[in-house]
């Protein structure tokens, strides 16, 4: 009997950890408002995306170096994990965010969130390809529903698609699910603040070269608009949205943080509405229905076998104890 009880307790859903997604989730859903917001008004994309990867690794550096854990911790990160922190934001979080901001440029913001989150399907056939284990019926259910909102989600918005920022989307969905596998290999022992720092300034860095090889370098905003999406997008999709999900990957391991991060697509089709005028049919409230019965699907269940991925399970070695989120 208390052998029966330990399995049921270990396969108790961890709710800090859905909670830590979700609100990332809701946190990133602003990227594609102030991204818009930031594209209308004319700024450059480069420059645009160098300056706010830039200013942001600066917050978060000094985040970590206020913090005591956070400091003492960003120390004992082995050196070969810091570098691959650094080119998973060079290569990872840069690539998907280049690709992201080329789709919104051409098609609207909620059409393009939604298509991003082709990322739960791919990351699904990617887990079951390279571990040969079939997922958890549940969680193919909570796959397929989440997927189903997505595709009725991504209706036409405002009469029009257009198939190349369509393709640009899909695009940022796979490659988002093959680096947030290696970014669950790398962070387990880290705090999401160490791990979302070294992430942010390897992006810094990539933008930055690109921008100056482009000839824009740093972008200085000239009116209080330009300066307020900027904000926008630093604070709530770069700094706070990246360390929740970092942390709540920690916790829930990659599929479930794939499919939870699904309420992302959902608060930016209501915030497209609501501030871009973008109309939502009847057929997307319905997806987006679908969306949040699969996050409650995911709720009902524990950590599954799948999520645990190569050397994700193994700490890194002397972290203190107090510094582990």
């Amino acid at each position: 009997m208390s052998i029966a009880a330990g399995r049921r307790e270990s396969r108790t859903p961890d709710r800090g950890g859905f909670a830590l997604i979700i609100a990332s989730a809701f946190c990133y859903s602003l990227l594609s408002i102030f991204g818009k917001y930031a594209l209308s008004l004319g700024l450059p994309l480069a420059p645009l995306l160098a300056t706010r990867f830039f200013i942001a690794s600066i917050i978060l550096w000094l985040w970590v170096l206020a913090v005591r854990e956070y400091r003492q911790a960003s120390f004992r990160v082995p050196s070969r994990r810091r570098a691959a922190l650094f080119v998973w934001g060079v290569a990872g979080y840069a690539g998907q965010s280049t690709l992201f901001f080329l789709a919104l440029k051409r098609i609207p913001a909620g059409l393009t969130e939604v298509l991003l989150y082709t990322c739960p399907a791919f990351l699904a056939l990617i887990l079951w390809g390279t571990t040969r284990r079939r997922p958890q019926a549940s969680r193919l259910a909570a796959i397929a529903l989440a997927m189903a909102g997505v595709w009725l989600c991504a209706g036409r918005i405002d009469g029009a698609t257009d198939a190349a920022g369509a393709a640009l989307a899909v695009l940022s969905g796979l490659w988002y699910a093959v680096f947030l596998i290696w970014m669950h290999h790398l962070t387990p022992g880290i705090p999401g603040t160490v791990s979302g720092a070294y992430i942010i300034t390897g992006a810094a860095f990539s933008f930055s070269a690109a921008s100056l090889l482009l000839g824009g370098g740093l972008l200085w905003p000239r009116t209080a608009a330009e300066w307020g999406s900027l904000a926008g997008l630093i604070l709530s999709s770069t700094v706070f949205g990246l360390v929740l999900f970092v942390a709540g990957l920690k916790r829930v391991g990659p599929q479930v943080a794939s499919v939870l991060s699904t309420f992302e697509p959902l608060g930016t089709l209501l915030l497209a509405a609501l501030l871009l005028g973008e109309r939502l049919l009847p057929l997307q409230w319905a997806g987006a229905a679908l969306i949040i019965g699969a996050a409650f699907v995911l709720a009902a269940t524990g950590p599954a076998e799948e999520d645990r991925v190569g050397p994700a399970d193994a700490p890194v070695p002397a972290l203190p104890e107090g510094a582990r989120q």
